[in-house]
């Protein structure tokens, strides 16, 4: 197996990225909540705005990384380099309290979900612009994706650090701790890859010609050809994200880790353009046999289908950088550009899908609240009700993969770049 020049610093960014993700969307709830007790009116607005800065952050920073030629966004690796100690220090403000009173709990958190965000989506652009720019060969993005998989799995056990060294938060001051340490580690990590991760594209020769080039493309820019893409990705987003896999998520997680890394090599054989459609393919086939043959009265099923459904769609989901290279390396050719404009392409694909994230279960709650779910969660339910909301969440389960499989089976048909990839790839298959 061929090993990409960049992997080590690559798998390093992955590593400290995870370090520090995946603790801090498990804890931030739990600590304002049960900790700070924070005003519920407070973390209501709190949410609205971090969903709002959220969505409109990554265009925002596209343009900067792409557009700009200060220290921080004169070229990738720099970028990660010098933003990696900020990163560290947005992760550590939710942990350490900034006073008493309702407000000012309210107001730490408005801070900490706006600061971590911000850095969490710079070096997040970045981490992704690497993917791309590390090497244009379908076999290396293979096994750059596999490894970060492996480096990421590792990362995201400091959820059982803190887990274990705080004893679930009753020892609060030993989870200050062991999160100062995590930052640490996570930040020399980050700092290595900045420092080590050359890619064969510099940035600071290519900010005039996108300047000039992007006056000719205001009809035709990156946005405009992607639309088709990236609405199937606001798809695939809902249609993880609304199947009650919210209980299940901690433990899935690894689970669909695992698939990728172990799955990595049957993507090389047959390509992701098939890979991610036969996933489609399962969804509308797993949903109707769930419903028409094995029905609700096979808990264990659906809890099988439940499992099954996720794993493979958040794997499949893992595989989405390998087409979004694919768009930015398309249009550096179709426009005989220097570089690609990667953080753009990364950039306009999460305008659409970050907001999918936050309205998917806001609408299958309210789908669920038409037949009683508050008054179910109280025991206020009658009998009869509860019998209907049960089959009403039973048909969410079922066939919600079914009508968005079958979308995005026909949306995904009409992505044509992959012809060019799946012969980079059978190039090197023996």
């Amino acid at each position: 197996m061929k090993i990409p020049k960049g992997l080590i610093p690559y798998c390093a960014l992955s590593m400290g990225f995870s370090m520090m993700s995946r603790p801090f969307s498990f804890y931030y709830v739990k600590v304002f909540l049960n900790e700070y007790h924070v005003p519920e009116s407070w973390f209501h607005f709190s949410q609205l705005l971090y969903m709002i800065w959220n969505a409109v952050n990554d265009p925002l920073f596209a343009v900067l990384q792409d557009n700009t030629n200060f220290v921080i966004t004169r070229t990738r690796r720099e970028g990660i380099l010098y933003s990696a100690p900020f990163f560290a220090l947005s992760f550590l403000i939710p942990w350490f309290k900034f006073g008493d009173g309702g407000w000012v709990e309210g107001v730490h958190l408005i801070i900490a979900l706006c600061l971590y965000d911000t850095m969490f989506t710079f070096v997040g652009l970045l981490f992704c612009c690497l993917f791309t720019e590390i090497s244009s060969q379908q076999e290396d993005r293979l096994t750059l994706t596999q490894f970060s998989h492996v480096a990421s799995l590792i990362g995201s056990q400091t959820v059982f650090l803190i887990e274990y060294n705080s004893d679930s938060l009753h020892n609060f001051g030993a989870f200050q701790m062991t999160t100062v340490f995590i930052a640490i580690c996570s930040c020399l990590l980050m700092v290595y890859a900045g420092i080590h991760s050359h890619t064969k594209i510099r940035l600071a020769s290519q900010k005039d010609s996108l300047r000039r080039q992007r006056r000719l493309e205001t009809h035709d820019g990156p946005a405009t050809r992607n639309t088709r893409f990236v609405l199937e990705k606001v798809c695939f987003h809902a249609a993880y994200l609304s199947g009650f896999t919210a209980i299940f998520c901690d433990s899935l997680v690894p689970t669909s880790q695992l698939l990728v890394i172990f799955g990595t090599p049957f993507v090389g054989r047959v390509g992701y353009f098939r890979a991610i459609r036969y996933n489609f393919v399962w969804k509308v086939f797993g949903g109707l046999a769930m419903y028409f043959i094995l029905g609700p009265s096979n808990p264990w099923l659906l809890m099988l289908f439940i499992l099954l459904d996720t794993t493979f769609a958040s794997a499949t989901f893992s595989l989405f950088n390998m087409p979004l290279a694919d768009i930015a390396d398309n249009d550096k050719e179709k426009y005989n550009r220097r570089h690609p404009i990667s953080s753009t392409v990364f950039g306009n694909n999460a305008l659409v899908t970050k907001p999918a994230q936050s309205i998917a279960p806001m609408l299958i709650v309210a789908v669920l609240n038409r037949y009683g779910y508050e008054q179910l969660k109280t025991g206020a339910l009658p009998g009869f009700e509860t019998h209907v909301i049960k089959n009403v969440m039973f048909q969410i389960i079922c066939f919600t993969p079914v009508v968005l499989g079958i979308l995005q089976y026909f949306v995904w048909s009409q992505f044509t770049i992959y012809r060019r990839t799946e012969r980079t790839v059978h190039d090197y298959e023996i």
